[in-house]
């Protein structure tokens, strides 16, 4: 690309965040060109795995996901694949389609606590409005299915029903129909489909997929744009990393980026899984994921999610999950350059645990899930209950704080959650990387949009407080 086709911005990745700010900065005229390292999905020929029903498929198309990404979860615990999307609708085309926003005191803390003026939850509630992927009201399904126990169980117990994207608040608990980003008659809508198609049909859109980013070009401390790993440069006036908040600070630190907080402060949701053997096997090819519930551990609001999974995909037929999750985390962890070819991926290190107190809000979900699954809905659906991958049923987990805390740091994984690895706040904090409108500290027309500008996970699936994150931040270029 000539100096004379030099765009205004180049995005670094087309997930959540990229193809809502392609869509976005290129409604005003600026040029945009988008650079995706997986592959391109052409308007109207979505992979049947993909468009349907259970996100274990979607995350089985060819080229889908990293696939030699690896993370260690809990210190002790051997590394071993993390799940990230990759080509364009990132993630939001291969996750399990669950739309949440989050709490109030979520964002009134990153502004309050973290320096990030503007992002309390009066300013980031119109963007989430203005999120334009569709929220369908899933079907529980049929009531030997996993959901249909949970939420027939929480019910009873006098759970209220489920508000749907929106903060729990001051309500103690929920359960209900999850909220699914399809369409009314079933099929996905990533990000790609509305933002990036819609851009794209623009003469000044240019999206360029299977293309690896290795660094930002700086120069006098701007950023004139970008080199790819095998070694072209493509000039921009402006570049913008989206690429996920394990791969954007990887290429921060592959271009020297000298921030103390790049790579630092990962997070995920730590999630423990009880494995259900189904009574009555249900069907791969259904929608995995039905019914959500939320409450609280009593030391925070809103801080534990139960999410059951119905089936397991082709490859665990007759098996599901319950997976309690703790949504609010104090552990940190960090990302490392494992190698300076770009082609490697980083060293992930998340740390989960390592703070007592999620240990401490995460067993409350523990206890709170085992008395669920005594319940006559649930032990309907389930014929075994195991709490590892080897049949050591349920009931040999003791009920003792040390034990369920061993057994935690032994099996907890995570939510694929990632985020928090080139934080907002001010430019007087070491820890900060961007600051509120995601410039990158000490460099000009370089900026960081996705997840890892998080400075504390929002209690929500991460796909809609990332696209929120992309509208407010193009809306304030």
């Amino acid at each position: 690309m000539s100096d004379s086709q030099r765009p205004d911005v180049i995005v670094i990745g087309a997930g959540s965040a990229g193809c809502v700010l392609a869509d976005r900065l290129s409604s005003r005229g600026l040029s945009v060109l988008v650079l995706e390292a997986g592959p391109d999905i052409a308007i109207g020929k979505t992979p049947a795995g993909i468009d349907g029903n259970s996100f274990f498929a979607a995350l089985e198309e060819p080229g889908r996901r990293w696939p030699d990404l690896v993370a260690q979860r809990v210190v002790g615990q051997e590394r071993r694949e993390y799940a990230r999307g990759r080509g364009v609708g990132g993630s939001s085309a291969v996750n399990a389609m669950l739309g949440l926003w989050g709490e109030v005191e979520d964002y009134d803390s990153w502004e309050r606590d973290f320096g990030c003026t503007g992002w309390s939850w009066r300013d980031v509630e119109p963007y989430f409005r203005r999120i334009e992927i569709p929220l369908t009201q899933a079907d529980v399904g049929a009531p030997s299915r996993i959901g249909a126990g949970l939420f027939e169980a929480c019910r009873t117990e006098g759970w209220l029903w489920h508000r749907g994207p929106y903060p729990l608040g001051a309500v103690g608990s929920d359960v209900g129909p999850a909220m699914l980003t399809r369409t009314s008659d079933g099929h996905r809508v990533s990000a790609a489909d509305i933002y990036l198609n819609r851009a794209r049909l623009r003469p000044h859109v240019q999206v360029v997929c299977d293309v690896f980013v290795d660094r930002i070009a700086i120069e006098n401390n701007q950023a004139v744009g970008v080199v790819l790993a095998d070694g072209t440069f493509i000039a921009a006036a402006e570049v913008v990393v989206a690429a996920g908040a394990i791969h954007s600070p990887a290429i921060l630190l592959r271009s020297k980026i000298e921030r103390p907080g790049v790579g630092q402060g990962l997070q995920d949701h730590p999630s423990a899984p009880l494995t259900i053997a189904l009574a009555e096997s249900c069907s791969p090819h259904e929608l995995a994921v039905t019914t959500l519930a939320r409450f609280t551990s009593g030391f925070e609001p809103a801080d534990l999610q139960l999410l059951p999974i119905d089936h397991l995909g082709q490859s665990s037929e007759g098996y599901g999950l319950l997976s309690v999750a703790l949504m609010l985390t104090r552990s940190r962890g960090h990302i490392a350059l494992a190698s300076s070819d770009p082609l490697v991926d980083p060293v992930v290190s998340f740390n989960l645990l390592a703070d007592e107190r999620d240990i401490e809000a995460l067993s409350v979900g523990v206890e709170v899930a085992r008395h669920l699954l005594d319940s006559p809905s649930l032990k309907r659906v389930a014929s075994e209950v195991f709490i590892d991958d080897v049949g050591t049923p349920l009931s040999a987990l003791g009920n003792s704080a040390h034990e369920v805390a061993a057994w935690l740091k032994s099996r907890t994984g995570d939510y694929v959650h990632a985020a928090g690895t080139c934080a907002m706040g001010e430019s007087d904090n070491e820890a900060a990387v961007v600051d509120p409108v995601g410039r990158v500290h000490g460099i000009k027309n370089l900026r960081v949009c996705d997840a890892s500008i998080f400075p504390m996970l929002p209690r929500a699936n991460t796909h809609f407080p990332v696209m929120m994150a992309a509208e407010l931040i193009a809306d304030r270029w």
